[in-house]
């Protein structure tokens, strides 16, 4: 089962780099095909800014990236809310686990319980014993 974790996760690291490198050819295939200067706006603000157009599509595939992640972010703050109460319910109860652990090795154990019946009890079996199997007749 380890061996074929350790391969399943060598595969996956040379599909993710495989994946990283051909998405870095593409990057850098548009960067040279774009040069062509653009200009960006934005309409209150009198300022325009001149940039290669392969800048802008960078730009704005970073702007979707940060956007997606902190979305991502936001959306399992709930999650991470109810993790965080789990781990210190966990670490509480491991703690009493522990107290508990320590009192009992401290408690005295109890008196072993007596091998055979109470003495009351042996008189009473000794009784019936007799009346059950008399002793034969010595004269």
């Amino acid at each position: 089962m380890q061996v074929v974790t350790v391969a399943l996760l060598a595969g996956m690291k040379f599909l993710a780099r495989a994946f990283f490198l051909l998405f870095l050819l593409l990057g850098v295939l548009i960067a040279v095909s774009n040069t062509e200067r653009t200009e960006l706006a934005l309409w209150p603000i009198p300022h325009t800014v001149v940039l290669p157009l392969y800048l802008l599509v960078l730009a704005m595939l970073l702007l979707g990236v940060l956007a997606g992640l902190g979305l991502g972010w936001w959306a399992g703050r709930h999650h991470r809310r109810h993790a965080r109460g789990r781990r210190r319910e966990v670490q509480r109860l491991e703690r009493e686990v522990e107290e508990l652990r320590a009192a009992l090795a401290v408690a005295k154990p109890a008196p072993p319980a007596p091998a055979g019946p109470a003495p009351r009890e042996q008189r009473a079996i000794e009784r019936q014993t007799a009346l059950v199997a008399p002793e034969p007749f010595k004269g």
